[in-house]
């Protein structure tokens, strides 16, 4: 779960990005104008997949986000509010700053639109490599829809009116470091 938790914390800043900030890479322009938009959603769910199955889902609202490993586990609340998020994305741009940017190649994808954009981000597990990403974004709205994030690991991107689930389990308890 830690693992997942921090994956998916750090994908969703990679897309949070703070607007002013600057890139040296201008073919990048698209991917941050799209990544800034996203972080001005009021309300974003998310869905995490690996080979088709579905490894994690997660509702961002703006005062929590919302997590759940796989699809039927139990809902958690991580204090993540659009401050934090914010904070945190402005730290990923300035660590995984993306580049070898290159699109747009066109696409419908479920009913939508799209321009897809390929790039290479410094991977934060593995310091001095770099991962190869693709995002899926939206012609009409300009919004991320899906990103790509290797040959079987995907995220897909929806927006529109989400309410906080309505069972969430407590808190684990923190476990000491070792």
């Amino acid at each position: 779960m830690r693992f997942l938790s921090t994956s998916l914390l750090a994908t969703a800043a990679a897309l949070l990005l703070i607007p002013g900030l600057a890139h040296a890479d201008p073919a990048c322009e698209p991917l941050l104008k799209a990544m800034r938009a996203f972080s001005e959603q009021p309300s974003i769910r998310q869905s995490t997949y690996d080979k088709d199955a579905l490894l994690m889902q997660s509702i961002s609202l703006k005062d929590a986000m919302y997590v759940r490993e796989g699809g039927n586990g139990p809902w958690r609340k991580v204090p993540f509010d659009l401050d934090r998020r914010k904070q945190m994305a402005e730290q990923a741009l300035k660590s995984m700053p993306p580049s070898d940017c290159s699109g747009p190649r066109a696409e419908t994808r479920d009913g939508i639109a799209v321009n897809i954009y390929s790039y290479k981000q410094p991977n934060p597990m593995k310091p001095g490599e770099f991962t190869s990403s693709s995002l899926w974004i939206g012609r009409a709205d300009g919004l991320p829809r899906r990103m790509v994030l290797s040959d079987t690991s995907y995220q897909s991107i929806e927006y529109g009116t989400f309410a906080a689930p309505e069972s969430v389990a407590e808190p684990r308890e923190r476990r000491p470091s070792r």
